[in-house]
């Protein structure tokens, strides 16, 4: 899962929230720098990442993904899931996307301090160009892989991924819901923490 799948597991704690979102970009930074919900979603963000990895219906993405992505197809399936939910919102979730993002965004900014440096330098294109609210389009999606391809070691192959969401978007629509269920299912074992599904009756404090 990328940035909407991790958003949406994490529940409505806006600690656990930041934890999930910062996780892969902390390195050298020690987990006690955190406050302890903060750290709990950073543990929580590693603990999703497992759990896509090793479930079934995942491998099964993974493998159409495979011939443009290869050892980095696990990665590019991150980002691709994050379309199908955001194309899909309103079956997971009762709060609009635009809005659920809008108050995530504010969240962020208030706890300024606790963002890593990479954040810090990102977090206000990145809000501008409201990139996650972009991946409910398979052009937002393609952007995504493009940028990561330019500045990391995945495979420069949008045009591919383009291909596979177009020609296959009932089975990954098909295997993402089997997916979330079970992904919910176990975070709420190991950490007590369930989506959300319906929009709390008083409105959250950031």
């Amino acid at each position: 899962m990328n940035f909407l799948g991790h958003l949406y597991l994490a529940g409505t704690d806006p600690n656990i929230r930041l934890g999930n979102f910062i996780a892969d970009h902390i390195k050298g930074i020690p987990l006690s720098h955190f406050s302890p919900r903060i750290r709990e979603g950073i543990m929580m963000h590693r603990a999703i990442d497992y759990f896509t990895d090793s479930h079934p219906a995942m491998a099964e993405c993974r493998r159409l993904l495979r011939p443009g992505y290869a050892k980095y197809a696990g990665v590019a399936l991150d980002v691709v899931l994050d379309f199908y939910l955001a194309d899909n919102w309103h079956l997971f979730s009762n709060t609009p996307l635009r809005p659920f993002l809008a108050k995530f965004y504010l969240q962020l900014l208030v706890r300024w301090r606790w963002l890593p440096p990479f954040w810090k330098r990102m977090l206000p294109g990145f809000i501008q160009d409201n990139r996650i609210y972009r991946y409910r389009k398979i052009d937002g999606i393609c952007e995504s892989l493009d940028i990561m391809s330019r500045t990391t070691s995945l495979p420069d192959a949008s045009l591919f991924a383009r291909g596979v969401m177009e020609e296959h978007y009932n089975f990954f629509l098909d295997k993402l819901l089997i997916f979330i269920p079970a992904i919910a299912a176990e975070m709420d074992r190991q950490f007590g923490i369930l989506p959300i599904k319906l929009p709390p009756a008083d409105p959250e404090s950031c």
